[in-house]
């Protein structure tokens, strides 16, 4: 058995838990910190609930200008990042 998975663990990785990118051991240790802390299972449920929303409200691709407008100005902020 792994070693006990903590809130703030578990709160970070929710995102690739609900996307089945995580290894099956952290899967099961998630699943099982999810479904003994009320917190972290209030996080999951928002979380799954704006996952859904996302899902329903984005049927279609972003226009091509747009979608490179968003990464180049993710990099830009990366990149401020690295300066600190």
């Amino acid at each position: 058995m792994a070693e006990e998975i903590n809130c703030e663990e578990t709160k970070r990785q929710v995102h690739e838990y609900l996307h089945n990118e995580l290894s099956e051991q952290e899967i099961v240790d998630i699943t099982a910190h999810v479904a003994n802390c009320e917190s972290c299972e209030s996080d999951y449920n928002f979380e799954h609930a704006f996952n859904n929303v996302i899902k329903q409200s984005c049927d279609e691709a972003p226009p091509a200008e747009l979608a490179q407008r968003i990464i180049d100005r993710i990099r830009l902020i990366d990149s401020g990042r690295a300066d600190h």
